[in-house]
């Protein structure tokens, strides 16, 4: 047989211009990538720093805002009282470069106490601070950065509104924005520099111009601050300010430089940080790279060469080998990928030799596919079929909603179907919901409709024909519910009877129809219908845009360490302050929000958990190092949360002295017949910790379990404590509790006491410990 002479020089040369086209776009498309992620690296560092920044001047500005000590400064017009009491905050924050200035002024913009200059009081600066004009006559708080005095720099200006909501005067404090450059080097390691608009110090008087350039280097309309690499002044003048990156050349290096502006109060530019980015490192390894790939390409195409040199023998003792390797795993026979393979073919024609391989790879083919098949098969049952009912799932409801944009959509539920799984446990549970799903698949099909299972107890029912009246859908539904309702399940393992009843919510619109479905449900389940369709009224609207807008602050309060913990003091018979109980709080831009305002919603997010967790971090942290006891707040779902308990029973374990320590578990039907809850209870108290069950008096008051649980204090509910002034029915009902409690050794504590006249009633009584508005409001704890 003939050798075809492969034209050796000229395929090299079409692979070495392929190579150098590839390199080429390769080098161009990575180096703009590597650009792009490091703008986009800064810009994240940069802004980071800038909003810590923020929010520590922030809210030292808003606490010294609401000081009482503050407060009385300025209604008795002696800035002395202030001076005095802020003194010691000033040393700290300027010894540890935190703050900068720290200015109390009087409305519209007189200075008041201006501890950097003491002797400015009752000096006019309103030519330089507009921002304090801006604030005494908004009432409004504001975060700026601004071009002032001496130094430019981050600022909080925040009014000084007393209880009235009458402006006494106001606060500004700042910090200079000098340091970016050099903090922005310790974080990303690249060298960056800050360059101010000359422009900008337009409001600076004379002597506070000559105060602020005094450091720093003028350049034509620039001026050149803070750096960590030497700047030629011929490199500022040379920079486009307008291009947010640039290549530039610095002491023979080339650098990409990315800018990030700074505006001012009035939104005007005041400055720019520039960030220097060496990218020889970037060349070096794209450099290597090229090499590497050369040589690959140059052996490859050595072998190349080598092989077509062979004889045509050796070309058809390969080939036959393959040919046996192929067959081998068409017969799973795989002997011959484990070893060497010998001559298997004498002297066949290499077109014999080469349909005989392409027979045999067609074979193989077909055997993978048949696998492929059987093994996609059971990949989508396994996706789109739920294993216990037999129902499509979840992924399929999604799959044909997707298809069926139009199509209503009902959700329905097994009413009280956690009460079976409690009483009878989870095998019982899971039988229902198997039988559930055999009735709703033997249901008479209308309307092209399919059922699928959610998860749970939650089955849903689509409607594929979309032209079907909302009455004969819901008559459909109806059907279906009366179906279930009239059947009892047996279970055979555990010989009982269950009645089984469902309630569903029903969709028609097109947009969003899982949570509008969700939310018809939750009102059939609330109003006890069989069956609730959604309907976009005005105040379900309303509630949902309330509940959305509640989330997102939720949401904005978790990022920025908005969940705040307030302290309301409990005393002993002689109103001394034994421990505190922590509340919660969440702080919206400047108003603080009480528990029924965002706690409520959060229970339906995922944000309830870390709110929790939140708090419970907050309480251990504020009394590590005092000596009153403090107490927590549990719910029953709390207790059932198992990263909830794990992340109390590490804090628990780490405290000091974990007998300061109080959980506070409100009193339901659950505190007495989970297991989880009196397993957490025994661990807690095993721990060196103590349990108060709250509100005790009314609901679900069992003193026979409570023997059981064995509570170190019992927190009589305020409902009774209130009123014990004129209701002896209160009166007997505490008197009961607290004598039980005596005869257990459980301290009585009552809440609520808002009076001297109900103090003394309670102390009378025998109670113990005592909580209410008589004492103190829930407060921030310095």
């Amino acid at each position: 047989m003939n050798l075809i002479k492969t034209p050796h020089l000229f395929i090299g040369a079409i692979a070495l211009l392929f190579f150098i086209v590839s390199e080429s776009s390769t080098f161009w498309y990575d180096l703009d990538k590597a650009k792009k992620d490091l703008k986009q690296s800064n810009r994240f560092v940069i802004e980071n720093l800038t909003q810590d920044q923020k929010d520590s001047v922030n809210i030292l500005a808003n606490s010294l805002a609401v000081d009482a000590v503050v407060h009385e400064g300025y209604k008795k017009n002696d800035p002395q009282i202030i001076k005095q009491h802020i003194l010691p905050v000033w040393n700290k924050v300027t010894k540890d470069k935190l703050i900068h200035e720290i200015h109390f002024f009087k409305p519209p913009a007189t200075s008041f106490v201006n501890f950097s200059n003491f002797k400015s009081i009752g000096r006019d600066i309103s030519d330089v601070r507009t921002d304090i004009e801006w604030v005494t006559s908004s009432f409004k708080p504001s975060s700026h950065a601004m071009m002032c005095k001496s130094y430019a720099g981050y600022r909080a200006t925040y009014p000084v509104i007393d209880a009235k909501g009458e402006i006494l005067g106001g606060i500004s404090l700042g910090k200079k924005i000098d340091w970016i450059p050099e903090t922005l080097k310790e974080r990303s390691g690249n060298h960056a520099f800050l360059v101010y608009l000359r422009d900008s110090t337009s409001s600076l008087t004379n002597q506070y111009y000559t105060d602020f350039i005094k450091d720093k280097e003028l350049i034509g309309d620039y001026i050149l601050a803070e750096q960590t690499v030497k700047i030629p002044s011929k490199l500022i003048t040379s920079i486009d300010f307008l291009r947010p990156a640039q290549n530039i050349n610095l002491n023979g290096k080339d650098y990409f430089m990315t800018s990030f502006l700074i505006k001012d109060f009035n939104d005007a530019p005041m400055a720019y940080i520039f960030t220097l980015n060496d990218l020889q490192s970037f060349y070096n390894s794209f450099i290597w790279r090229l090499i590497k790939d050369f040589i690959i390409i140059v052996i490859t195409a050595l072998l190349i060469w080598y092989i077509t040199r062979r004889k045509t023998q050796g070309i058809l003792k390969q080939v036959s080998d393959i040919e046996a390797i192929a067959h081998g795993i068409g017969t799973r026979d795989f002997t011959l990928l484990k070893q060497q393979p010998k001559e298997i073919v004498g002297t066949l024609d290499q077109e014999e030799v080469l349909a005989t391989l392409k027979s045999d790879v067609v074979d193989m083919g077909l055997v993978i596919e048949k696998n492929y098949t059987k093994l996609e098969q059971e990949l989508t049952q396994k996706l789109y079929v739920d294993e216990l009912t037999g129902l499509p799932n979840r992924n399929a409801l999604m799959k044909d909603m997707e298809d069926f944009k139009s199509a209503p959509l009902a959700i329905l539920n097994v009413r009280s179907f956690k009460k079976v799984n409690d009483a009878f446990g989870l095998n019982v549970g899971n039988f229902i919901l198997g039988e559930v799903g055999k009735q709703l698949k033997r249901f008479p099909q209308k309307h092209k409709s399919q059922f699928y299972r959610m998860g749970a107890d939650e089955f849903a029912l689509l409607i594929k024909d979309a032209i079907v009246s909302m009455e004969n859908v819901k008559s459909f539904i109806n059907d279906i519910i009366d179906a279930i309702d009239k059947e009892t399940f047996y279970c055979h393992n555990h010989e009982v009877d269950i009645p089984v009843s469902l309630y569903a919510g029903l969709c028609f619109d097109s947009q969003s129809r899982l949570e509008k479905a969700d939310m018809a449900l939750m009102q059939a389940k609330y109003e006890n219908l069989p069956c609730s369709v959604y309907s976009e009224s005005e105040d379900m609207k309303k509630q949902h845009e309330n509940n959305m807008a509640i989330t997102h602050k939720i949401k904005h309060a978790l990022k920025n360490n908005h969940i705040m913990v307030y302290y309301q003091p409990i005393v002993d018979t002689k109103a001394r302050v034994l421990k505190y109980e922590s509340l919660v709080r969440m702080l919206d831009v400047n108003t603080v929000l009480s528990p029924d305002q965002f706690l409520p919603i959060s229970r339906k997010t995922k944000y309830y958990t870390q709110i929790t967790k939140s708090v419970i971090a907050q309480s251990f942290e504020r009394f590590e190092n005092r000596s009153e006891a403090f107490s927590i707040n549990l719910s029953a779902d709390d207790i059932l949360n198992e990263e909830i308990v794990s992340f109390i029973m590490d804090r628990v374990e780490k405290i000091k002295d974990s007998s300061r320590v109080v959980f506070e578990i409100v009193e339901t039907e659950n505190i007495y017949s989970s297991k989880k809850i009196q397993a957490f209870i025994a661990a807690v108290k095993n721990a060196g910790a103590k349990i108060a069950i709250d509100d005790f008096g009314t609901g679900y008051s069992n003193f026979s379990y409570l023997m059981e649980l064995e509570p170190d204090y019992l927190k009589i509910d305020g409902s009774l404590i209130r009123n014990l002034h004129e209701d002896n029915n209160a009166k007997t009902i505490v008197q009961t509790i607290v004598t039980f409690a005596n005869q257990l050794n459980i301290k009585t504590v009552a809440e609520y006491v808002h009076s001297s006249k109900i103090f003394e009633i309670c102390i009378e009584m025998g109670i113990n410990e005592f909580q209410g508005f008589y004492f103190s409001e829930p407060k921030p704890l310095d």
